[in-house]
C-alpha cells in the first residue's frame, strides 16, 4: 500500500510525456496545412506618391533654392577694357561657387576668350573673369581630354551606333579596342545628360510601354530593356535597363512623369505586365500612384488619392505557341472602351491600342550595346 502512490506518480508522469509526444505529433500534421478562414473580400485602392520609392527619395533630398539672376558683368566690370571680339555664347563657367555658375547667356555671365591649343585642330580655352578660373571648351563633352582627331571620333561612334564591330574599327581604323570602348562608355553618359537636359516639358499623346528581353553573351546574363514611346512623335522618352520588377516599374514611370509637362496626361497602353497597372489578383499601381491628385472626402480626416478623370490605360497582349503569334487580345483596363477609342482619334491615331513594333530600333540598340 505504501508503493501505490509512487505507481500513480509514475503513472501521470508518463502519460504527461505521451501527450507532449501527442502534441508534438499533431503540430508535425498539421504544419504546412492552411486552415481555411473567413476573410473580407480585399479592396483595391490606387496607390499614391507616398508609395513609390523614388518620390519619397526625391522628397528627402534637398531640393536647390534657385537664386535670382545675377547682375549682367558687363555693368560690374565698368566701360573701359577691350571689346569682346570672340563669341562665348552657349558656354558656361565650371565653377559651382561662382555666381555666374551654369549661365550660358553671354550678356550676363563673365566668360572671354583665353587663348588655345591642340596639335591636330585648335581648342580654345576660355576664363571667367570674375573668379578667376580657365577651362576648355570641351569640358563636360566626349571630347574632354582627347588627343585625337575630333572627326576621327565623330566617325567611330556613327559606325558603332549602325551595328560595326568594334574589332573591325581596330583592324581598319588602327585604333584600340580598348580606347573605342571607353569612347562609347563615355559617349552614352554624355548622351544621358543631353538626355535629362532636353527631354523635359514634353507633351505627349499615346505612350506605349513595353519591356524588351536581351541576353549579354560575355556575362552570360539576361536583361529588359525598359521602354516607353511615343505613337504619334516616335519620341521615347524613357529608356532604362533593369530587371521586371515592381520597383524598376516605379522608376519608369517616375521619369516619365518628370518629363512630362504639368498637366499633360496621355494615354497608355502595354502589354500583360501587371506592374503598371493591378489586376484581380495583384496590388501593382505604378501608373496610378503618378497620375492621380489628392482630394478631401467628407467625413474623412486625411485626403485620398484619386485617380484623375483623363486617365486611360489599355493592354495588348500577344499569345504565342511555339514562338509564334496566336492571337492578339485587347484590353482597356481604365476607362470605356468608347471613350478610350475617341480620344486616340482626336489626336489623329488609330483608335485602338496597338502593339509597339520597333525591330530596327532594338537591334540598333542591341548592337550599340554589345559593344
Amino acid at each position: 500500500m505504501n508503493q501505490q502512490p509512487w505507481i500513480w506518480l509514475l503513472v501521470i508522469v508518463l502519460l504527461i510525456l505521451e501527450l507532449g509526444k501527442l502534441k508534438q505529433t499533431i503540430k508535425w500534421l498539421l504544419k504546412g496545412v492552411k486552415l481555411s478562414r473567413a476573410t473580407k473580400p480585399r479592396v483595391m485602392k490606387p496607390k499614391s506618391p507616398m508609395d513609390c520609392p523614388k518620390c519619397q527619395k526625391s522628397k528627402t533630398i534637398e531640393t536647390i533654392i534657385s537664386k535670382p539672376m545675377p547682375v549682367p558683368w558687363s555693368q560690374k566690370k565698368g566701360q573701359g577694357g577691350r571689346k569682346k571680339t570672340i563669341s562665348s555664347q552657349n558656354y558656361f563657367c565650371s565653377n559651382p561657387e561662382c555666381e555666374y555658375y551654369l549661365i550660358a547667356d553671354e550678356q550676363i555671365h563673365a566668360l572671354v576668350a583665353y587663348g588655345h591649343y591642340g596639335k591636330y585642330e585648335e581648342i580654345r580655352d576660355l576664363k571667367c573673369q570674375a573668379c578667376g578660373r580657365k577651362f576648355t571648351i570641351r569640358k563636360h563633352t566626349v571630347l574632354y581630354r582627347l588627343k585625337t582627331h575630333s572627326k576621327v571620333v565623330c566617325l567611330v561612334l556613327s559606325l558603332l551606333a549602325l551595328g560595326m564591330d568594334a574589332s573591325a574599327l581596330k583592324e581598319a581604323l588602327e585604333i584600340r579596342e580598348s580606347t573605342i570602348r571607353t569612347w562609347l562608355s563615355r559617349s552614352g553618359e554624355h548622351g544621358n545628360k543631353l538626355h535629362e537636359r532636353f527631354m523635359m516639358g514634353l507633351e505627349l499623346f499615346h505612350l506605349q510601354l513595353d519591356e524588351l528581353y536581351g541576353y549579354v553573351k560575355q556575362s552570360g546574363h539576361e536583361i529588359r530593356v525598359w521602354t516607353i514611346i511615343d505613337a504619334k512623335t516616335k519620341l521615347m522618352p524613357v529608356l532604362q535597363i533593369g530587371p521586371r520588377t515592381q520597383a524598376m516599374a516605379y522608376g519608369v514611370v517616375h521619369e516619365l512623369k518628370s518629363r512630362l509637362k504639368a498637366g499633360c496626361v496621355p494615354v497608355f497602353s502595354s502589354d500583360g505586365l501587371k506592374h503598371y497597372f493591378y489586376g484581380h489578383s495583384t496590388n501593382h499601381f505604378a501608373l496610378t500612384a503618378h497620375f492621380g491628385e489628392w482630394i478631401d472626402m467628407e467625413g474623412q480626416g486625411n485626403p485620398v488619392w484619386m485617380i484623375l478623370e483623363s486617365f486611360f490605360y489599355a493592354q495588348v497582349v500577344n499569345c504565342q505557341r511555339r514562338f509564334r503569334l496566336v492571337s492578339v487580345e485587347h484590353k482597356v483596363i481604365w476607362g470605356m472602351p468608347r471613350e478610350y477609342a475617341q480620344r486616340l482619334k482626336t489626336w489623329g491615331l488609330s483608335g485602338q491600342s496597338t502593339h509597339p513594333l520597333w525591330n530596327e530600333l532594338i537591334s540598333r540598340f542591341a548592337a550599340v550595346y554589345r559593344n
